[in-house]
C-alpha cells in the first residue's frame, strides 16, 4: 500500500518512505519508554531541591486499567461531558502482546472518546463508556465491544489476523447475549441493549454484497426495539437509557426510510417518554423525517398503478402529502442554534501533484462546529432530496395531463435537489480533507479547510480521519439516486470519484446492484467454509447468530414495536 508523502520530504525533494504504521505509534506500551526518559532527566538534574515533574508521574503513578470520564471542553457552553484519557485516568493499558486489547484502545480513542455537541448526540456509541466501565470482561457487552473493535482494526494491512480473532469473539458475544436476553433480569439492563446494538454494528461493518448480511444487522436492531418494549417505561429513567431509546428509534427510522416500509409507532406506554424527554436537534430531525418512510411505502404501490381516474386521484393525494412532509422537514433548520450554521472556508492547502477538483467541487467548501453537526446537516439534505425525488416521480407518472398544474413544483423540486447536493459536496473537504490513501485512523499530513489563521482542532482531525468517510456515504448515495436531470453536468461523476476515494481509505468494494461501497471483511481461513470447518470460529459465529436472532425474533413477535415490516 502506498502512503502519502509527508510535507518535509516534499519540500526537500526526497523520496518519502511513508508514515509509520498507526498501530506502531498509538498502540505500543509507552510506560517503559516514558519511565526511562524520565529517569535520564532525573540523573541529569544536579539540583536535588528541584524534583522532576515528569519523573514523579512515571515513578509514582502505577499502570491502571479503566477509563475515567472527564470534560475536555471544560468552560465551554458548547461542550458536553465526554470520556477521554488523561495522565491520571484509569486508561486500559496497551501491550503489543494482546491484539484484542490494542484494538479496544484504538476503538475507544478513534470512535468513542470524541467531543460532541450535545445537540448532535444521536447514536449509541456516545453511551458506551459508562456501561463498559461497569461490566465484567466476559459479559455480552465486553465481548460485543471487542468484536467491533477487532472488525475496525482488521482494516490495517498489518492486522489482518484481527478479522478471525474478531469472528471468534463475536461468536462468544452472540452466545452470551442470547443467554442474557432469556434472563428476565439481564434482558432489562442497559448493558444487554447496548450489546445487541453493537452486534448489529458488527454485522453492518462486515456486510458485503450479500443481502442476508445486511438483513442480519436489521434483525439485531429490530431485536433492540423489542428489548425496549420488554424493558418497559420503568427502565428508561436514567439518561443513558433515554439516550439508547432515541438511538434505537433513529436507527429504525433510517432503515424504514431506506427500505421504503411503514414505520410502526411505539405504543402509548413509551410515547409519553418521547414526549416528556427533551429532544436535541438530532432527535427533532428524526421526528420530522419519520414520515418519509410512510411516504415511500405508499409510493411503492401507488406508482405501479395503471393509468385510471382513481389512480390519478391517488397520485395527486400522494403529491400533496409529500409536499406537506417536505414543509415539515424544511422547518427543521429554523430550530437550530446560531453556531450550527456552516461557514465558508477561505483557505485549503492541497498536496503537490493533485488538482483542486480532486478535493473541492465548484470551489465551494464549508466548515462546521464539528463532524457530527455536519453529518446531521447532511441527513437533513439527504431527506429533502429523497422527498423531491419522490415528488418528481409522481409528476412524471401523471405525464402531460397534469403538467400545467405541477409545472412550477417540479422546477422547485429540481432546484432544491441541486441546492442540497451542492451543500453535501461542499461538506466533503471538511470531512475528508486531502486524504486519498492510507488507513482510516492515519491523520498525519492531512490538510483541512480553514478560515484565516483558524485551523481545525486535533479532535476534528481525529474524528474526521476515523469517521469522515462513513458520514458521507449515505448522503452521496442519495445524490446519485436523485431524479435524472436534477444535478448539473459533471457533478455525478465528481461524487462517484469521492466515493471511490472513500473506498480506498476504508477498504470497501462496490455492490453490483447499487454501485455503492459496502464494507467487506478480508479473506481469511476463518471466513472460508469447507467440510473441515465444523469447529471454525466463523461457523460457530453463524450458528450462534441464528440462535440469538431467533430469541430476538421471538421478542419482536411478542412486542412488535418499531420494526419495519
Amino acid at each position: 500500500m502506498v502512503y502519502q508523502a509527508c510535507s518535509q520530504c516534499i519540500n526537500t525533494k526526497r523520496e518519502c518512505p511513508g508514515y509509520v504504521a498507526r498501530f506502531d505509534l498509538i498502540l505500543r506500551d509507552q510506560t517503559t519508554s516514558t519511565r526511562k526518559k524520565a529517569q535520564r532527566k532525573k540523573k541529569g538534574n544536579n539540583d536535588p531541591k528541584k524534583p522532576s515533574a515528569t519523573s514523579a508521574v512515571s515513578e509514582e503513578a502505577p499502570p491502571t486499567n479503566r477509563w475515567t470520564p472527564i470534560n475536555p471542553g471544560e468552560g465551554s457552553s458548547n461542550a458536553m461531558t465526554i470520556a477521554s484519557p488523561s495522565l491520571d485516568a484509569n486508561v486500559p493499558r496497551m501491550f503489543n502482546d494482546f491484539p484484542e486489547q490494542q484494538a479496544i484502545c484504538a476503538f475507544f480513542l478513534d470512535f468513542v472518546l470524541l467531543p460532541r455537541h450535545p445537540d448532535s448526540v444521536q447514536g449509541h456509541l456516545e453511551h458506551l463508556l459508562p456501561l463498559y466501565n461497569q461490566t465484567s470482561p466476559d459479559s455480552p457487552l465486553s465481548l460485543a465491544t471487542s468484536s467491533v473493535a477487532l472488525a475496525f482494526s482488521a482494516n490495517s494491512p498489518s492486522r489482518k489476523k484481527d478479522q478471525s480473532i474478531g469472528q471468534s469473539v463475536f461468536g462468544r458475544a452472540l452466545k452470551r447475549t442470547s443467554t442474557a436476553i432469556r434472563n428476565p433480569v439481564e434482558s432489562r439492563k442497559d448493558e444487554t441493549l447496548m450489546a445487541v446494538l453493537l452486534l448489529g454494528l458488527y454485522e453492518k461493518i462486515n456486510a458485503s454484497a450479500d443481502v442476508s448480511k445486511s438483513e442480519m444487522a436489521k434483525t439485531h436492531n429490530a431485536g433492540a426495539a423489542a428489548l425496549i418494549m420488554h424493558r418497559g417505561q420503568a427502565n428508561v429513567a436514567s439518561s443513558v437509557a433515554v439516550g439508547l431509546l432515541f438511538a434505537v428509534r433513529s436507527q429504525l427510522v433510517e432503515y424504514a426510510i431506506e427500505d421504503g416500509t411503514t414505520f410502526k409507532r411505539c405504543p402509548d406506554a413509551l410515547s409519553s417518554v418521547f414526549k416528556s424527554a427533551p429532544q436535541n436537534a438530532a432527535a427533532r430531525l428524526t421526528s420530522a423525517t419519520v414520515n418519509i418512510a410512510d411516504l415511500r411505502a405508499s409510493a411503492k404501490s401507488a406508482l405501479l398503478l395503471p393509468k385510471a381516474p382513481d389512480s390519478e386521484r391517488e397520485i395527486n393525494d400522494l403529491l400533496e402529502y409529500a409536499i406537506s412532509v417536505d414543509l415539515l422537514v424544511a422547518a427543521w433548520p429554523y430550530s437550530l442554534p446560531e453556531d450550527w450554521k456552516s461557514i465558508p472556508a477561505d483557505g485549503f492547502d492541497f498536496p503537490l501533484g493533485f488538482p483542486k477538483a480532486a478535493f473541492v467541487y465548484n470551489d465551494k467548501k464549508e466548515m462546521y462546529l464539528d463532524l457530527w453537526v455536519q453529518s446531521i446537516w447532511n441527513q437533513y439534505r439527504s431527506a429533502r432530496i429523497k422527498i423531491q425525488t419522490l415528488i418528481l416521480d409522481c409528476i412524471a407518472w401523471l405525464d402531460n395531463d397534469f403538467e400545467h398544474q405541477w409545472y412550477w413544483r417540479a422546477i422547485y423540486a429540481k432546484m432544491i435537489t441541486q441546492e442540497m447536493a451542492d451543500d453535501i459536496c461542499a461538506s466533503v473537504p471538511f470531512a475528508l480533507g486531502t486524504k486519498t490513501q492510507g488507513l482510516p485512523g492515519e491523520r498525519d499530513g492531512i490538510e483541512y479547510p480553514y478560515i484565516g489563521t483558524q485551523r481545525v482542532s486535533e479532535e476534528h482531525r481525529r474524528a474526521a480521519s476515523a469517521l469522515g468517510g462513513w458520514h458521507l456515504l449515505e448522503p452521496m448515495r442519495t445524490c446519485l439516486r436523485a431524479s435524472a436531470g436534477s444535478l448539473r453536468d459533471g457533478q455525478t461523476e465528481w461524487i462517484v470519484l469521492q466515493m471511490q476515494r472513500i473506498s480506498r481509505i476504508y477498504a470497501l468494494q462496490s455492490q453490483p446492484s447499487t454501485g455503492t461501497p459496502s464494507p467487506v471483511p478480508p479473506a481469511t481461513d476463518a471466513t472460508t467454509t469447507t467440510k473441515s470447518d465444523k469447529a471454525s470460529p466463523a461457523v460457530g459465529a453463524a450458528s450462534s447468530s441464528a440462535e440469538v436472532m431467533s430469541v430476538e425474533k421471538s421478542l419482536v413477535d411478542r412486542y412488535d414495536f418499531g420494526c419495519p415490516s
